[in-house]
């Protein structure tokens, strides 16, 4: 089914990000690549001080939801104080770093110019000598969710555990998922409409899953309270809560009997709220504390009594069972005042924490008895057991110990362990902040096993190219994935840089991004040559990565940055967003944001023969021709432009002023967003700028997606402000790139700041 919703979180500006991660169910043949690379030209630009992405690990969407101005590079999150921790001089320092002040130097990213009554695009929007007739009704066709892949880690925790059946059940954008490893089965719920942030499981049944989300921010730019959903996984019946909280639903837990549910807020007070949930009403309301609280927990031992842990506090709430709550700070006695970032309370009532001083803190009635140091960095994740305790952090560690604390087993997994459940039984679910998922005996492993889930975790996701079978993405995140659409699992993983280190950068211009990692880790653009022998990356530095199709293996790296027309000190804002190679497989066409288009010789190492450079904005999108003898291309300044490619001397292609005698021309893709076909698909409140992404099916279908987190479906041609759409939401960001499958039976859909990838089924009803 679809629904029409104005409601819709906005596109994340470059200090914001609205977050969002997903991942990608990962099969057992998915081939690792060694870290040997070709070498690259030396680093030439001037960088200063820069954040390393292993760094952080920031609540996006708090800061977001705050209004707080969060710069993505550098900045970390003042709560999390482990941050400071890692910020120590490598020997790389500012010394003798120049930087760039001079406006006319710097390469400013040019500003939206709204969507103009006279629009320069309309005199290229000349009709074929056969036009199709258009027709104002919405399709006949619909779009249903065929798989999502994703695991929200990047700034959530505690968000993983397993229902009655065995499954995986997890948030991904707005979506509640319930994942089959097994059986490879996925089924959706749909309660929220903005992503959903934490998870809580009912005590005595597994199958009640409370959820809560962000606030959503209206197309009018007013922002609507978040709220709570309560699924019934076995029914499907969702049950949804009042809103009450503002800017987001932080944790959540539900009591010993299940019959209340408690809240914390996103306010500035934290505000903590009991809930009967059957009957939607609030019992009871309190402050919690001015500084962040990360859990919440209930006692089984203590009745109504509530745990609360966060920056540099551990709470302790007594209900009266009524209205009225009574607090009591934890003492740190000889532990000291910490940060936690999770907390288990066990049979007996004794409470452990999970510091950011890497200890597990035992608290025997309201102060803290012991800390028993097991890392050197952040816990963030505490599991008891039946004669112990798991624990997991920012080392990427997990930890199983008995009672006394002796460690019984350890295991390093690739990324900051997030979330730890288990299934009652004999297994451990377990979630890092890159998106990965693992299910790992409790006797444990001496070896991390393949995950069952894994993804991009990092920055936005924009780059997606199509094969018959599979799909690409690259992202900011230094990952390029190749994925089985019928298997729904990564096949294959490569890097975006192979380089082992990277040069510390002061961000001061460039890519608008949210990524912490080095342009040259970050990937906007990316193709694979018809053969599928070759697939390249468009990085945010401006070069491009060749690496082979097979095993996704590194084979050169092309600097672009000298072809730009923007002549500034450091050529970092020409980073790469569009780009495709020709049907013949011969050319690769790179449209770069140094207003330039790239046309590079495959056969000669993929050096760029002829620089064309009509257009006077950066390039956003471009298509070939059927024959390879023609491109065009769309930019930020909503120009539409054509070139004649001279097959047999690159250097004597050009551009050609005449779109009338190309009118008739097979394109071999169809995503330039302007284009005859595509003329009305904004809808009458929107900007040029707010459809980011359009494709075309056989002339019968036209498929976007915009800022608002729509994927929409017209009927070809789209000539009418008046014609209608069908709009589907999933998508809990700006959605980046849409495209169909060489069949039409599929879509698969990009999230920016939700890094999802989301695939579609195109069904008639």
């Amino acid at each position: 089914t679809y629904r029409h919703r104005g409601e819709r979180a906005q596109k994340p500006t470059p200090n914001n990000n609205m977050g969002g991660a997903f991942g990608c169910q990962q099969g057992p043949d998915a081939v690792p690549v060694a870290d040997d690379a070709p070498a690259e030209d030396p680093f030439k630009e001037n960088y200063g001080a820069f954040k390393d992405e292993n760094d952080s690990d920031l609540d996006d969407f708090e800061n977001l939801d705050k209004g707080e101005t969060f710069v993505a590079a550098g900045a970390a999150d003042p709560d999390d104080e482990e941050d400071a921790e890692e910020m120590v001089d490598d020997g790389e320092g500012d010394e003798g770093v120049e930087e760039i002040d001079d406006p006319i130097d710097a390469p400013v990213e040019e500003e939206e110019k709204g969507w103009m009554a006279v629009k320069p695009f309309i005199g290229a929007l000349v009709a074929p000598s056969d036009p199709p007739e258009n027709n104002p009704a919405a399709p006949d066709e619909e779009l249903e969710v065929e798989w999502v892949y994703g695991y929200r880690g990047f700034d959530c925790r505690d968000n993983l555990v397993f229902d009655s059946k065995g499954r995986v059940v997890y948030p991904m954008a707005d979506f509640l998922i319930a994942f089959d490893y097994k059986k490879n089965e996925q089924q959706l719920y749909r309660g929220h409409n903005d992503d959903v942030v934490c998870l809580a499981q009912h005590k005595t049944n597994p199958d009640l899953i409370a959820t809560g989300q962000v606030s959503t921010i209206s197309l009018s730019g007013r922002s609507k309270k978040p709220f709570i959903c309560i699924t019934n996984l076995e029914t499907g019946e969702i049950i949804k809560l009042p809103s009450r909280h503002k800017r987001a639903v932080r944790c959540l837990d539900f009591s010993p009997c299940g019959t209340y549910l408690a809240s914390v807020g996103a306010d500035n007070d934290n505000t903590i709220m009991i809930w009967d949930w059957k009957e939607k009403k609030i019992l009871c309301q309190s402050k919690g504390d001015k500084n962040k609280i990360h859990a919440i927990k209930w006692s089984a031992k203590t009745k109504n009594l509530l745990v609360t842990t966060g920056v540099k506090h551990v709470f302790f709430h007594q209900w009266n069972g009524s209205a009225v709550i009574d607090s009591k700070r934890g003492r740190g006695g000889s532990v000291g005042i910490q940060t936690y970032f999770h907390h288990t309370i066990l049979d007996d009532g004794m409470v452990l924490g999970a510091s950011q001083q890497g200890q597990i803190v035992e608290f025997s009635g309201y102060t803290a008895s012991l800390g028993k140091k097991i890392s050197k960095f952040a816990l963030f994740a505490l599991l008891k057991t039946s004669d112990g305790v798991i624990a997991g952090g920012k080392d990427g560690y997990l930890r199983a110990y008995d009672r006394s604390y002796s460690e019984k087993w350890n295991v390093k997994l690739p990324g900051k362990v997030r979330s730890i459940n288990d299934d009652g039984k004999d297994l451990l679910a377990v979630g890092t902040h890159k998106g990965e998922v693992f299910i790992i005996p409790k006797n444990g492993v001496t070896e991390p096993p393949e995950p069952i889930i894994t993804g991009h975790y990092m920055g936005e996701v924009w780059a997606l190219d199509l094969k018959k079978d599979t799909f690409l993405t690259a992202g900011e995140d230094n990952l390029v994935i190749e994925w089985d659409m019928k298997t729904h699992k990564a096949i294959r993983e490569s890097k975006v840089s192979h380089r082992a280190k990277v040069p510390r950068m002061r961000r001061k211009y460039g890519v608008s991004t949210t990524s912490l990692m080095h342009p040259c880790r970050c990937a906007r653009a990316v193709a694979a040559s018809p053969d599928g022998s070759l697939v390249v990356m468009g990085r945010n530095d401006g070069k491009i990565a060749v690496v082979d199709g097979k095993a996704l293996g590194p084979v050169r790296v092309v600097n672009l940055n000298n072809y730009s027309k923007r002549k500034v000190r450091n050529q970092m804002g020409n980073w790469i967003e569009a780009m495709a190679f020709s049907p013949c497989g011969k050319f690769l066409a790179v449209g770069t944001h140094g207003m330039t288009i790239c046309l590079c010789d495959v056969a000669s190492d993929f050096k760029c023969i002829k620089a064309l450079k009509s257009h006077n904005s950066v390039i956003t999108k471009l298509d070939w021709s059927k024959n390879s003898k023609h491109l065009r291309s769309t930019d930020k300044g909503y120009e539409l432009l054509f070139f004649d490619i001279d097959t047999d001397d690159l250097k004597k292609s050009k551009q050609n002023p005449h779109a009338t005698s190309l009118k008739d021309i097979e394109w071999n893709t169809h995503t330039c967003v302007l284009s005859w076909g595509t003329k009305e698909v904004w809808d009458t409140d929107m900007d040029g700028s707010d459809v980011n992404a359009v494709d075309i099916f056989q002339n019968k279908l036209v498929v976007t997606g915009d800022d608002h987190g729509h994927v929409c479906l017209f009927r070809y041609p789209v000539l009418e402000s008046t014609n209608k759409q069908k709009r589907f939401d999933g998508h809990s960001a700006h959605v980046t790139n849409v495209r169909f499958t060489e069949d039409g039976k599929r879509v698969i859909s990009c999230g920016g700041g939700d890094k999802a990838v989301v695939q579609w089924r195109v069904v008639t009803k």
